[in-house]
């Protein structure tokens, strides 16, 4: 083998841990900046239900990483979905404008880009008091180069024909109530106190890993990935949340993350949408692919509003959209839910989908089982299994 096959391999077996939590991370921060930070860290302080690490100096970009110059004070947990804002506003990867490492200066784009940032601020701060109207995706929309000309080919003198009336929507409630029963009913899902989900993780790359779930009533998590040479778990044990690397052992997890595992660990999550939502608004129908879609605004308790998408036909979830703010502007992520099959009475989407810019991937499940036997000490993390 090679000097450079095997620098390579080194790399990418030094850069798993990072690669597995960076997906996991920008979901979380997504989650958390979305419900507000007094909200998230009064739940995290109050709940008799959470272990709470030591009070950790929040330390900014500078800080952690290596030659930061225009993100300079931002928290260091906020450079990566920063980072991936840019990325899909530019429809590129970071290799447009990084070298490994990644602190280094070599592309003349990663220059560009910093001028880039710097008028964006300026922008934002002299025409609209701070406000972020601009962003990079104002004039890229997902290519390299932005657009400057006009498209032609649409006739806007075309009188616009008067869409027919349609018949009157159901009430939010009526529209969550029939995705209750559609999941085949509050009682059947009570009925079940644990699941097991084996399956694969479909990376960003299309590839596929062993991924299972466990999962036990009424707030216990674990997911264990398996790659060819290391299998990275994370699991909320009903107290606390950790992380663990099959070759770096555990690792303590950023305070977002946590707070994603203990919104996960909830069993019954499903048939407690009103429970989690207050005020929901029938927003719009829309369409995704060939179906019609009820589309719910609804605000978590503790934060701002998402999207929620229901089938008009089966009632049940399609997708969840929700958007957080980064330094630049806000950034989207969206949830599929997809396949749905019926297993022991309810039904469970045997494929997820995430998607936010310029990176997609998800979870497809191949085999799954209810009411079993799940020891609670595998939901521990490793060090403290008996």
């Amino acid at each position: 083998m090679t000097t450079s096959n095997t620098n390579a391999r080194d790399f990418l077996k030094h850069c798993a841990w990072f690669v597995f939590f960076f997906l996991f991370t920008i979901i979380a921060f997504l989650v958390v900046a979305n419900s507000g930070v007094t909200a998230t860290k009064n739940e995290l302080t109050e709940s008799p239900n959470v272990q709470q690490p030591p009070a950790q100096e929040i330390k900014s970009a500078d800080q952690v990483y290596k030659n930061i110059q225009v993100f300079k004070g931002i928290p260091a947990s906020e450079l990566e979905p920063t980072m991936a804002f840019i990325s899909g506003s530019l429809g590129v990867k970071c290799n447009y404008c990084h070298v490994n490492p990644f602190a280094k200066d070599d592309k003349p784009t990663k220059q560009t880009a910093r001028q880039m940032i710097r008028m964006v601020f300026d922008l934002n701060k002299g025409n609209f008091n701070g406000a972020k109207a601009v962003s990079c995706y104002t004039c890229h929309r997902g290519k390299p180069q932005p657009v400057s000309v006009p498209a032609v080919g649409q006739n806007l003198w075309q009188p616009i024909t008067s869409p027919a009336k349609e018949s009157p929507l159901p009430t939010v409630d009526e529209i969550l109530d029939r995705y209750v029963q559609a999941l085949g009913g509050a009682q059947a899902f009570q009925k079940v106190t644990s699941r097991i989900a084996k399956g694969s993780r479909i990376g960003a790359d299309g590839v596929l890993v062993p991924e299972d779930v466990y999962q036990k009533a009424p707030n216990k998590i674990l997911t264990v990935t398996t790659y060819p040479d290391v299998a990275f778990s994370t699991g909320f044990n009903g107290i606390a949340g950790w992380g663990s690397s099959s070759k770096e052992g555990q690792r303590d997890l950023p305070a977002p993350v946590l707070a994603q595992l203990k919104s996960d660990s909830d069993f019954y999550k499903e048939i407690r949408t009103k429970d989690l939502y207050r005020k929901p608004v029938l927003a719009s129908k829309s369409m995704i692919g060939d179906a019609e879609v009820y589309v719910i605004d609804a605000t978590p308790r503790t934060g701002s509003s998402e999207k929620l998408f229901f089938d008009a036909r089966t009632g049940l979830l399609l997708r969840r959209y929700m958007e957080s703010e980064t330094v630049l502007g806000m950034f989207p992520l969206q949830t599929d839910y997809e396949d749905y099959r019926e297993v022991d009475g309810i039904k469970q989407p045997f494929l997820i989908r995430w998607s936010m810019p310029g990176r997609s991937w998800g979870r497809k499940i191949v085999e799954m089982k209810q009411n079993v036997d799940i020891d609670d000490a595998r939901f521990n993390p490793p060090s403290s299994k008996g």
